[in-house]
């Protein structure tokens, strides 16, 4: 992809999240000489179209009359701004890349393109309907609601594209049985975050978290093994790791497990309740800079993946975030997750059983050898098949290839 495009990405999602994947994609691009728009959700804004702009990407918000979760892409208000600003819009688009298909991302892209004869493609991030995230992650009011809503806008506006984008491979074979064409879908899953891949080694990491954070600092002192586990705000099956937790405890008293993000009081809940709650550091919300260096003191990472249709169609980008650090992974043999651990031995697969977990856990914390090798290697995998600047070549000739066949 030689000539520099001019990418419009519409996004479901708020402003404080394009830290996740359209943004990286958007950032990827403009490194590689390209423009991009991205359309986000304001934060808080009912009203009025903001325009700023971040790393080069051209960033407009729309206002919407929603709240929490429910602000992500459902409320008519938002899609019709984001129709009549489109409306107006004069910039010279090569393409739309439309992240999810909700009524606020898919109308305005269709619309769009209509009046705009140029390709329009959709990109799928996660298995949301039909037995997926909406059934097994959101509150019980929700499903309800959104159940039927979410199934049919995730399904009926594939085929309507140029192309589609997968972020898991059952993603790719869903959209086939839906009648899309396999040539015109890309699988791109997650890559490593911006900067990841210079995070220092756990003692250097270990001692700019004690000066960095003074207060809590002396929870990352010293050798005792320390297990890392990354999320933003969801906290999702924590279960299994609080029982392996338990007994890795149980015999190495003095580790520690580090919980990033916003963590409700159900997670302290869940430590409380097995008796580990003081082994367990919740670091709360991280600002982006410092968020590799807390998890850089852990010496084993923790990814429980249950055998679930949620999980099977998506990619946890958690794991470029581990990889990238250099540090080993225990999980389960789900997804793409499985292939990628047998392939690349990047870490150790665990049965869906606590004493399976703990015992690969300890495993690693005890042959310190073995767990440098299997870090070493996920930060060798993680710089060459999930750096973004590498990802995004494959997206280039994806373009070019829905652009020609236009």
């Amino acid at each position: 992809m030689n000539k520099q495009r001019h990418v419009l990405m519409i996004a479901h999602h708020r402003r404080f999240k394009i830290a996740g994947r359209s943004y990286a994609i958007a950032k990827a691009l403009v490194r590689k000489g390209h423009k991009v728009t991205l359309m986000a959700i304001s934060n808080r804004r009912r009203f009025g179209i903001t325009e700023s702009e971040a790393q080069g990407i051209r960033i407009v918000e729309t206002p919407d009359l929603l709240w929490g979760r429910l602000r992500s892409g459902w409320d008519l208000w938002d899609t019709l701004n984001r129709l009549f600003y489109l409306r107006k819009d004069r910039t010279p688009y090569d393409l739309v890349h439309c992240f999810e298909t909700r009524p606020a991302t898919i109308y305005p892209a269709l619309d769009y393109v209509r009046r705009n004869p140029i390709p329009l493609i959709t990109d799928w991030n996660d298995w949301w309907g039909r037995g997926g995230i909406i059934d097994t992650t959101r509150p019980v009011w929700y499903r309800p609601l959104l159940g039927p809503l979410e199934t049919y806008y995730e399904e009926a506006f594939r085929t309507r594209a140029d192309g589609l984008t997968v972020i898991a491979t059952a993603l790719s074979k869903r959209g086939i049985e839906l009648g899309m064409d396999p040539e015109r879908i890309c699988y791109l899953p997650g890559g490593v975050q911006d900067g990841v891949l210079d995070v220092p080694d756990k003692v250097a990491c270990r001692q700019w978290v004690a000066a960095y954070d003074m207060e809590r600092g002396h929870v990352y002192a010293g050798t005792d093994p320390i297990l890392g586990f990354a999320s933003a705000d969801s906290h999702w099956d924590l279960d299994i790791v609080m029982d392996a937790m338990s007994i890795v405890v149980g015999k190495y008293p003095q580790t520690r497990l580090v919980i990033t993000g916003k963590a409700g009081e159900n997670v302290r809940a869940l430590a409380r309740k097995r008796g580990i709650e003081e082994n367990i550091e919740l670091t709360g919300w991280l600002e982006r800079e410092a968020l590799p260096y807390y998890l850089g003191c852990a010496d084993v990472f923790l990814l429980p993946f249950p055998d679930e249709i949620r999980n099977i169609g998506r990619w946890p980008n958690k794991m470029g975030l581990y990889m990238g650090i250099g540090r080993p992974t225990v999980t389960n043999a789900v997804g793409d997750i499985k292939p990628l651990l047998e392939e690349h031995n990047v870490g150790l697969l665990a049965e869906w059983d606590p004493l399976d977990f703990a015992e690969k856990i300890l495993h690693l914390v005890e042959n310190p050898d073995v767990a440098t090798q299997l870090g070493q290697q996920a930060r060798r995998v993680a710089a060459v098949e999930y750096n973004w600047d590498n990802l995004i070549t494959r997206l280039e000739t994806f373009y070019d290839t829905i652009l020609d066949a236009a």
